[in-house]
């Protein structure tokens, strides 16, 4: 079995693979302040409530835009995982061109989500991905990184509406049928959820229009379920990083481990 680990800035999500299919996915808030045993604690509950025994992992990789978590979360399972764990952007060399001239600028998971979205989808892709922030990835032709544009998540956008402001309410976003609100959550609702849908549509039309070509986009994180309909985009992965994970794994498996500055190379 293969445990993959995403770590985000929100929420470690944590995939079990049996023989390449998630079996089991399990989410924990991400806290820099918890120890490495106290997540090796939370990490055999989840195998003990799921009745796994976690001695049966017989491979582990890591993704990771929390530099503190990776080491945390890396310590914790090599608690109970004697061998190779694999961290994406520190000693696993990605099989991925990265048209930018500084590589160690793109977010682990941005280049997880672009090699999982080539793998499935081929070239010319955008892969949103509406977690703590919300990112566009732009995958080329041959499945090259180009770049890609970072936007507030929706969540940063509804905490600082309520946070910064003397009157306006703490919600959670929900799908609308009515543009203009007829109360105040009603309006915040509104410019979040039609904001955000005006995001995506236009950042497609203007990538699509500097690469000239059409893309196919393909949505992804925790709340892109609320959009997919209204967006009209069929190309729905809610585990895309977690199988991306499973696909680097399986291609570096066998290969050694590098170091930072070669992994980067």
């Amino acid at each position: 079995m293969l445990l993959a680990i995403d770590i985000g800035n929100t929420n470690i999500v944590f995939g079990l693979y049996n023989q390449g299919v998630l079996a089991h996915k399990w989410r924990m808030i991400s806290d820099v302040k918890k120890s490495a045993d106290d997540y090796a604690v939370d990490i055999i509950e989840l195998f003990l409530t799921a009745k796994i025994d976690c001695l049966e992992v017989s491979g582990c990789i890591i993704g990771s835009v929390v530099p503190k978590l990776s080491d945390i979360v890396y310590d914790a399972v090599k608690k109970f995982f004697n061998d190779k764990i694999f961290v994406v952007g520190d000693n696993v060399k990605l099989d991925i061109e990265i048209a930018l001239k500084n590589k160690n600028e793109v977010g682990a998971d941005r280049l997880i989500n672009a090699i999982a979205a080539h793998q499935e989808f081929g070239g010319n892709l955008i892969v949103i991905d509406f977690g703590t922030a919300t990112t566009f990835d732009v995958v080329g032709a041959n499945g090259e990184y180009l770049g890609g544009v970072i936007a507030p998540g929706i969540n940063l956008s509804l905490k600082a509406l309520h946070e910064m402001t003397a009157k306006l309410p703490k919600i959670s976003l929900q799908k609308q049928q009515n543009v203009i609100g007829k109360s105040t959550v009603e309006a915040m609702n509104s410019g979040v959820y039609f904001g955000y849908l005006s995001l995506v549509e236009g950042m497609i039309a203007r990538i699509e229009n500097e690469l000239g070509v059409k893309t196919t986009p393909i949505i992804t994180g925790g709340l892109a379920e609320i959009f997919k309909e209204e967006l009209k985009i069929d190309n729905h992965r809610p585990n895309l990083t977690l199988e991306g994970l499973r696909m680097i794994y399986d291609q570096q498996k066998n290969t050694k481990l590098y170091s930072h500055e070669e992994a980067w190379q």
